[in-house]
C-alpha cells in the first residue's frame, strides 16, 4: 500500500505503517495535552498504540490461520481505521475463509479473557477515556478487545461478520451468489446505522457510511473475479507496445509515450528483458534532472512477469496488491505481450455491453413473442428473385 513504511516483519509477514497512523497518532497525543499536559499525552498515546498492537495481532490471526491453509499473505498495513491483510489470493473454500475469519475475534477475546482477571469487567464497551494510570490502561485495553470481538462479528462487509456470513452462505449457494446476498444484508445494515446516526451520534453515520461501501466493494471484487476467472492473460494482453533499451534517452521515451498512449515500456537489453519503466517515473524524473537521463537510471528492474496461460484474475490481483501498473507477459525467453489494468477494464466494459445489448435483444424477442400483439416486421425488405425471362437458359455460372 502506498505512503506506508515496513516496521518489522512477524512470521514472514511484513508490518507496515500507514502515514496517516502516525498523524493520528500526534493528533491524540495533542488532545491528551490540552486535556491533561503532558502526562495526559503520554497516556493517551499509550493507549492509543496499545489498542493497535491489538488489532496488529487480530491481523495477524486471520494471515498466521492464512498461511496454514495455503493462502500466502504479503503484509499487514495499520491505519487509523483498523488493519488491513494483504492476500496474495482470496480463499473461495467456505470451511477455509470460516477458520480464517474466526481466527482475528478469536485473538481479541484471548486478549480480553487474559486483561480481565487483572481489570474485572468494564462499565461499558461502547467508548474509551483517557486513563490516569496503568490499572485504567489494561481496564480500557480490555474493553477495547471486547468492542473489537463484537463489533467484527457484525454481518456485514468489511467486517468479519461479513466475511462469516458469506462463507456459510456458500456452503450451499454459489460465491458469488452468497456474495451478493451478503452485500445486500450488509448495505441494510448500514442504512439502519445511518438513519440511528441522524438521531443519536454522528459516528453511527460515518460507520454506515464505512459498511455501506465496504459491502459494494466486495461485491464488485468478487463480480469482477467470477468474470475473469476462466480467462487467459494471452487473451485480454496487448500484443502491440513499444520496449526501450537502457541506454535510450527518457526525453525519447516520453515521445513515445504520447505517441503511442503506451504508460509503461518493457526495457530490453538485446533479448533480455532487464527491467520496466513508467510514465511516471520518466516525468518525475524530467522535471528534476531533465531529458537526458538514461532509461537504465531510472527503470525498475524488480520485474514481475506473467506467463501466457495465468489466470487474468490471480494476476490482476498480483497487480493490485504489488501496485503495479503493468507485468510484462513472456513466452521462453521473449515479450509477446503487455497486460495492465486498462486491459482489464476494456474487456470488462466490452463483456458488459455485449450482455446488455443480449438482454435487449431477448426482451424485443419476448415482447414480439408476447399474444395478441402484431408480428415484428423487419426493416429489411425480403430478396425478392424475379422469374427468367421468356427464352433465357440458366445463368452460365460466369460473370
Amino acid at each position: 500500500m502506498r505512503w506506508s513504511v515496513p516496521i518489522g516483519r512477524v512470521f514472514g509477514i511484513t508490518l507496515r505503517l500507514h502515514v496517516t497512523f502516525l498523524l493520528f497518532l500526534a493528533f491524540i497525543g495533542y488532545g491528551g495535552l490540552v486535556e491533561a499536559g503532558w502526562g495526559g499525552a503520554a497516556w493517551a498515546v499509550a493507549l492509543f498504540s496499545s489498542i493497535f498492537a491489538c488489532i496488529a495481532l487480530h491481523e495477524l490471526g486471520h494471515s498466521v490461520v492464512a498461511q496454514q491453509l495455503g493462502v500466502q499473505v504479503k503484509s499487514i498495513t495499520l491505519l487509523p481505521i483498523g488493519g488491513v491483510a494483504a492476500l496474495r489470493n482470496i480463499p473461495e473454500n467456505p470451511w477455509h475463509e470460516i477458520a480464517i475469519t474466526l481466527a482475528g475475534p478469536m485473538v481479541n477475546a484471548a486478549i480480553a479473557a487474559a486483561l480481565l482477571p487483572f481489570t474485572g469487567l468494564p462499565s461499558h464497551i461502547l467508548f474509551v477515556v483517557m486513563p490516569r494510570d496503568t490499572h485504567e490502561l489494561l481496564l480500557n485495553l480490555a474493553q477495547a478487545n471486547i468492542t473489537l470481538f463484537l463489533f467484527n462479528f457484525i454481518p456485514a462487509f468489511p467486517m468479519d461478520g461479513g466475511r462469516l456470513l458469506r462463507a456459510v452462505l456458500a456452503l450451499v449457494l454459489p460465491y458469488r451468489r452468497a456474495t451478493a446476498i451478503a452485500a445486500t444484508v450488509g448495505q441494510g445494515l448500514a442504512i439502519l446505522f445511518i438513519l440511528a446516526g441522524l438521531k443519536f451520534s454522528f459516528w453511527l453515520v460515518i460507520i454506515g457510511m464505512f459498511i455501506f461501501m465496504g459491502a459494494e466493494g466486495e461485491e464488485r471484487i468478487v463480480r469482477m473475479r467470477s468474470l475473469l476467472s476462466d480467462l487467459d492473460v494471452e487473451e485480454v494482453m496487448s500484443r502491440d507496445f513499444v520496449v526501450l533499451t537502457p541506454r535510450t534517452e527518457i526525453g525519447e521515451g516520453l515521445r513515445m509515450v504520447y505517441q503511442t498512449g503506451q504508460d509503461d515500456f518493457p526495457v530490453m537489453d538485446g533479448d533480455r528483458l532487464v527491467g520496466l519503466v513508467s510514465r511516471a517515473a520518466m516525468v518525475e524524473t524530467v522535471n528534476r534532472i531533465g531529458p537526458q537521463i538514461m532509461v537504465a537510471e531510472v527503470m525498475d528492474t524488480d520485474v514481475l512477469v506473467a506467463s501466457p496461460q495465468d489466470k487474468v484474475a490471480h494476476v490482476y490481483e498480483e497487480m493490485m496488491s504489488e501496485g503495479r501498473t503493468s507485468f510484462p507477459v513472456v513466452a521462453g525467453d521473449q515479450v509477446i505481450g503487455l497486460l495492465s489494468p486498462e486491459n482489464v477494464s476494456r474487456y470488462l466494459l466490452i463483456q458488459s455491453s455485449l450482455k446488455s445489448s443480449g438482454r435487449a435483444q431477448a426482451r424485443r424477442l419476448a415482447v414480439a413473442r408476447m399474444p395478441g400483439l402484431p408480428p415484428v416486421i423487419s426493416a429489411v425488405p425480403p430478396i425478392v428473385t424475379p422469374p427468367p425471362r421468356e427464352g433465357s437458359g440458366p445463368p452460365s455460372g460466369r460473370a
